[in-house]
């Protein structure tokens, strides 16, 4: 395990490496070097770019990072594939799509092809020691059979210097000091021991010298929370520091490619979990020394906005060992000599935790565009861990008391179905252009690259989960919608009518009665997305779709009826469905409970009272703990997730 060392000066830090990274100018024309280089991965844990100094960010004290990504090429169009951590680690590892594999929503267990192996395990078969520092939660059955396969060590102790002498190496270190759990989710008491008893008090940030964005409401109690962010990613910095000096001890310097990024948007409000362009652009540099500036097709460009993605990374660290990426592999590698720009880059973000959602997302470098599926959840949604913050419980007291702006408002509310942000001019992402005129033809070519992917790859995640579960008791979701079972094209059809207001009701009810069930379930959501006034006078056919076949269409149609309507068919069938066997049925009955009308969701007390007393799965416990919070006056206990 490494330990911090403190750094008595910033501007030792600063001075040191950037005197030891960047790129001398006297040796032009040198011979390539025949043995493969070193690659080093430094993983920040939940961080946005908007946080780091590199980034422009002047109250951040991150001088480290700032010098090493100053000393490289910086990417200010770095996209995580997710949201939230696993997804974005299973696309990172296998160099594949979560929403092609089924692998999207969070720590989800669903299997994968065999010939579905990390990216690392080629890097492996070429002689590097492969090492991982620490994390492998990947999002699918096949952890196991990955981590085994990826890793010669994979452990807290694990890095490059447990390889064979003079072995190539490709190491990952993942920094945890800047999780949510520090930042965002733990108690003050925990944040203040892990971290602020731990830094010098010159370094410590003062609240009052943060940059608050302006979805937050400037209070002397948010500035507190919001500034753990900035001292947590400092204490990061430190990290990053001892583990730059073994580098250095180990005169290794100059013969590793570094790379420094997130795993995902920060830790704070409508950042990570939010499938938007703030919960997934991610901070990103990569640092050659000269030996291997001529694998650097950036090498005179101290940024680019050329679109990268987490799919792009394990062909890219292939390319730099000259190898040649499998042909599941998708991604393109931005540096090498198999270099190859890429003009989108595509993004998806589904389940987080118990909250269900969908939306996908592309970028073309400076515009981002987000389309979301199930507008009719807020952006800030209900979750049992990101609810112990104490950011979300004191932003939702101020949206009840009516102290928010317009801006900080919109967090609460039912989202747009479209969102499109000018990543150059909008730092904080809440100016959405996808209404204004002077926009449209962005928005139309970015609308257009969005169809036109996800219809390319069959999004299997546009089946419910718990479709997916069952398909993956017999096959594994990939090979199922590459089979023909699945007709994407009309499904999609469908899907892309939710939130297009009342145009659509009667093509949506007409499609409760098509003959493919998740067609169906498009349909009824699409329903669930209409203004109450405009259901009304349908009655009769909504509750003929209580006979449906398919389960995820009659817990919505019962939602749906017993809200609008006072059905008391539709309570009895949600009642059912709280106490049904099957996990992702009795979750999506309970969610749909909880953003019921309070008075209509009260009615369930007892019989979550009862269904909490039994032993349940973590996503239909959680989402009980949040139905208690919200109408019995439960306190949301506390569990150390760290």
């Amino acid at each position: 395990m490494l330990k911090i060392k403190t750094c008595t000066s910033v501007f030792h830090k600063v001075l040191g490496w950037s005197l030891i990274l960047l790129v001398s100018a006297q040796c032009v024309n040198k011979p390539e070097p025949t043995e493969p280089p070193n690659i080093v991965w430094i993983v920040l844990e939940d961080m946005s770019p908007q946080f780091i100094g590199a980034y422009g960010n002047d109250a951040a004290r991150t001088p480290v990072m700032d010098s090493l990504i100053n000393a490289g090429t910086r990417f200010t169009a770095a996209f995580s594939t997710g949201a939230v951590c696993s997804p974005s680690r299973y696309t990172i590892i296998t160099g594949t799509r979560t929403n092609e594999y089924g692998t999207g929503h969070h720590r989800s267990n669903f299997p994968i092809p065999d010939p579905v192996i990390p990216f690392s395990k080629f890097l492996r078969d070429s002689g590097y020691h492969t090492s991982n520092n620490s994390k492998r939660d990947y999002s699918t059955s096949a952890r196991w059979r990955i981590t085994q396969k990826a890793w010669v060590e994979s452990s807290a102790q694990a890095g490059w210097w447990n390889r064979k002498e003079g072995q190539p190496f490709f190491s990952v270190f993942n920094f945890n000091n800047c999780h949510q759990s520090r930042t965002f989710t733990n108690p003050y008491d925990d944040y203040k021991e892990r971290i602020l008893d731990k830094l010098p008090l010159d370094e410590i940030i003062a609240d009052e010298d943060i940059i608050l964005p302006d979805f937050y409401k400037d209070t002397p109690e948010l500035r507190k929370e919001l500034a753990r962010t900035y001292n947590a990613l400092t204490m990061t910095d430190h990290e990053i520091d001892t583990l730059m000096d073994r580098l250095r001890r180990d005169a290794l310097v100059e013969s590793t490619i570094l790379f420094i990024y997130s795993d995902h948007g920060g830790g704070a409000l409508r950042t990570k979990g939010i499938g938007s362009a703030l919960g997934h652009q991610v901070p990103m540099a990569v640092i050659f020394p000269e030996k291997y500036e001529y694998l650097n097709p950036f090498k005179n460009q101290s940024s680019t906005d050329q679109p990268v993605t987490f799919e792009d990374l394990g062909p890219t660290v292939l390319s730099l060992a000259g190898l040649d990426a499998p042909g599941y592999m998708k991604g393109r590698p931005f540096l090498g000599k198999k270099q190859k720009a890429r003009e989108f880059a595509f993004a998806s973000a589904d389940r987080c935790a118990e909250g269900m959602d969908l939306t996908r997302s592309v970028s073309d470098g400076r515009y981002f565009y987000t389309r979301n599926f199930y507008p009719s959840q807020p952006q800030i949604s209900w979750m049992k861990y990101f609810d112990y913050a104490k950011t979300r419980q004191l932003s939702r007291q101020y949206f009840v008391e009516n102290q928010l702006d317009e801006t900080q408002r919109i967090l609460f509310g039912p989202r747009s179905k479209e969102l499109l942000y000018d990543l150059q001019n909008d730092t904080w992402q809440t100016n959405n252009l996808a209404d204004d005129p002077a926009y449209q033809e962005i928005l139309g070519k970015l609308r257009t690259a969005l169809d036109d992917e996800l219809q390319s790859i069959k999004d299997v995640h546009f089946l419910p989960e718990y479709a997916l579960d069952s398909i993956a008791k017999i096959t594994t979701p990939y090979e199922y919608k590459e089979s023909g079972a699945f007709d994407f094209t009309q499904i999609y059809e469908v899907a892309k009518r939710v939130g297009d207001g009342p145009g659509p009701i009667e093509k949506q009810l007409s499609d409760l009665k098509s003959d493919d069930p998740i067609v169906r379930y498009w349909a009824a959501v699409g329903l669930s997305s209409q203004e109450k006034e405009t259901l009304s006078g349908h009655q009769e056919l909504l509750e003929e779709g209580l006979q449906d076949g398919f389960p995820p269409v009659q817990i919505i149609l019962a939602s749906m009826l017993y809200e609008v309507f006072d059905s008391q068919e539709g309570f009895k069938l949600l009642e059912k469905y709280l106490f049904h066997p099957n996990e992702f049925l009795a979750v999506q009955a309970i969610q749909e409970i909880i953003y019921l009308e309070p008075q209509k969701a009260k009615a369930f007390l007892e019989d979550v009272r009862t269904l909490r007393t039994q032993k349940i799965p973590g996503n239909l416990s959680e989402s009980a703990d949040v139905y208690l919070y919200l109408f019995d006056g439960k306190e949301l206990y506390y569990e150390h997730h760290w």
